[in-house]
């Protein structure tokens, strides 16, 4: 009896041991913030809407350029022209195969008629008249195809100057005189008079809150400042390379009448104090082929959280829907937690 008693003494301590709970597991975790989006204003230039490259539809040697970078010009003002003799050379040369073309299918005409003749008096054999209208026939073709020569020669020498399609200004300027361009070469560009726009670049977490339709208010950077109000044309797919800036384009109210193309710019977003809730891409999992995250709930017990997501800024994303600013959420080893598992005190990444 005095045994059992002692054994039942020594096991005691064995059995409490075995139903004390496990610690809290200690988490990584961060605190959900709203960081106001500070930047509102951005440097930028005034472009135009529409901008054109110019170059001539034929070949030649640039004989001269009347205009300049910078130069204000009307539609139908002379920009570039071609060698003229040349093309003049080449307009002759084509009228003179044309008129040997002709003549030799003139004489192929009256050779055939011969033949013909010959051929119906019974003196003449078939293949004879048959020798006559191949010739005849391959002097017509020879005909039309120095016909086309020539019309080719003549709108090549009516091609041979460049002229505005519209007032504009002459915003770059790509070959000097001399230079020999082909159908298609870029000659200048013509920033034509249709409207100014305002061209800034902006960071991904101001694109990432960026609205449709968002709204600016334009000023130049000089005294007795032009100001104007703008709203968002475009957003260009491709980032810088080297900054991996957004490039924004700004269309201007009353076409942006009165600023001049090249003056710097402020661009000030007109939005409300803007908040954005952020987390790391690695406090994500998914369920059902929804996003989760784990939150720190009452108790400091881990609760699963359905998130909906925005945009992607860095290594971070947008929390569109699912939070709080508050919240504490689980980092770090989110694939070791379950439900209502009780967590330890926030540790800092």
């Amino acid at each position: 009896m005095k045994a059992l008693l002692v054994f039942l003494l020594l096991a005691l301590p064995c059995a409490a041991r075995a139903e004390t709970a496990p610690p809290p597991r200690p988490v990584v975790s961060e605190i959900v913030t709203g960081a106001a989006m500070t930047a509102r204003e951005f440097p930028g230039v005034i472009a135009a809407e529409v901008e054109t490259t110019l170059g001539f539809q034929t070949s030649g040697r640039i004989a001269t350029r009347p205009v300049n970078l910078g130069d204000m010009v009307k539609a139908g003002d002379v920009l570039a022209t071609l060698d003229q003799i040349t093309l003049a050379e080449d307009v002759a040369a084509a009228e003179a195969a044309l008129a040997a073309a002709e003549a030799q299918a003139a004489f192929a005409a009256q050779s055939l008629e011969r033949a013909q003749e010959l051929h119906r008096r019974g003196v003449a054999p078939k293949a004879s008249l048959e020798a006559a209208q191949a010739k005849d026939t391959a002097a017509r073709a020879t005909v039309e195809a120095a016909s086309a020569d020539l019309a080719r020669a003549r709108d090549a020498a009516a091609f041979g100057t460049l002229r505005a399609p519209a007032a504009g200004v002459v915003s770059l300027v790509l070959a000097e005189p001399g230079t020999v361009v082909t159908p298609g070469t870029p000659v200048l560009r013509l920033a034509t008079a249709a409207g100014r726009e305002a061209v800034i670049d902006v960071p991904d977490e101001v694109l990432a809150i960026l609205p449709d339709a968002a709204r600016f208010t334009i000023s130049t950077r000089y005294e007795d400042a032009l100001v104007t109000q703008g709203h968002l044309r475009l957003v260009e797919p491709v980032a810088d390379a080297s900054t991996r800036a957004h490039r924004l384009r700004i269309s201007l109210a009353d076409a942006g009448q009165g600023f001049r193309l090249g003056a710097l710019i402020t661009a000030r977003l007109d939005l409300p104090s803007a908040e954005v809730l952020t987390l790391p891409r690695a406090a994500l999992w998914e369920r059902d082929g929804q996003k989760m995250v784990w939150r720190v709930g009452q108790g400091r017990k881990a609760e699963p959280v359905a998130i909906t997501l925005g945009r992607e800024i860095g290594a971070r994303v947008v929390i569109a829907q699912g939070l709080q600013e508050g919240d504490e959420v689980v980092i770090r080893g989110i694939h070791s937690v379950a439900p209502d598992q009780p967590l330890g005190e926030r540790v800092t990444p």
